[in-house]
């Protein structure tokens, strides 16, 4: 079986180690930068798709772009999805990417795994980006994550791992939800749950603002409630749920933290993405008899 991982960062790296133990030979687009020592692992150009049979074909965990591009950390040039290279991609071959974007929809017509629509994925992936997000709160106040004051906005999967891990090390958390169901699970957890229209109420008494939803909830009105010393770290994909000229102009440093599983942890973020991907696979050509 051949795959091709076309771009990426140092997850990438553990995803081809974890790909190959599982049989497959992998080629890898847009790592001249990198040094590669296995002899099931191979560097390729974007020319080389021609001839090449494909049986999974893996986009970065940030999509494609709107001008095609995609994320190529160790590329020595920009690297580019076309609809070109999407109509040399097989119909017997598995496409994923880690997340959709309306640039992949107009060039690919077919089925795409988007990875972390996928629980396995977004439920593991969680632990890394609760992890970085507690390692920016601690680098960026003057004072103990201990008996701070921390609201998670949103109380999904990112949320519940992040109120969690900062629950444990002493914060006083309050989460954000909008389901019945969620604020019993909050309170059954031990946190201080209250509903999103709360949140300008909540938000003013804060030490630390965690946003984990990619909607416009911390707008003017409510961070023009919040401390100046106050901090809020958005988590939520682009372009996030703050209104980050509006903290500027209130003074209150906010933070896009985006990708924190690859900055943070990549070999463990690589792994976790290898053994969704592996399954994916495996589920995507059992369903077609393949």
């Amino acid at each position: 079986m051949n795959a091709v991982l076309f771009g990426g960062d140092a997850r990438q790296l553990e995803i081809s180690r974890i790909l190959v133990q599982h049989g497959y030979d992998v080629c890898m687009i847009g790592f001249e930068q990198i040094e590669i020592i296995d002899d099931n692992v191979k560097k390729i150009k974007t020319d080389d798709l021609h001839d090449l049979p494909i049986d999974l074909f893996v986009l970065p965990v940030s999509g494609v772009k709107k001008n095609g591009e995609v994320d190529a950390s160790f590329a020595n040039e920009p690297l580019f999805f076309t609809k070109e290279i999407a109509d040399k991609i097989p119909e017997s071959c598995a496409v994923m990417s880690g997340i959709k974007t309306a640039a992949l929809k107009q060039m690919i017509q077919r089925e795409v795994t988007f990875l972390f629509e996928r629980e396995d994925a977004a439920i593991h992936n969680s632990i890394p980006t609760a992890e970085g997000t507690l390692m920016i709160a601690m680098q960026q106040t003057p004072f103990t994550i201990h008996q701070s004051k921390v609201v998670v906005v949103g109380f999904g999967r990112v949320g519940m791992t992040t109120a969690r891990l900062f629950h444990q090390v002493g914060a006083i958390v309050s989460t954000a939800v909008r389901e019945t169901g969620k604020f019993a699970r909050a309170s059954e957890m031990g946190l201080d749950p209250f509903y999103m229209e709360e949140l300008h109420t909540q938000a003013g008494q804060a030490d630390i603002v965690i946003n984990t939803v990619p909607a416009l909830l911390l707008t003017d009105e409510v961070i023009r409630q919040m401390k100046k010393t106050a901090i809020i770290i958005d988590l939520a994909s682009m372009p996030g749920g703050t209104d980050f000229k509006a903290a500027e102009a209130a003074g209150i440093q906010a933070i896009h933290a985006l990708g924190l599983p690859g900055k943070t942890a990549p070999e463990t973020a690589g792994k976790i993405l290898g053994q969704v991907i592996v399954n994916a696979a495996r589920e995507w050509k059992m369903e077609r008899g393949l």
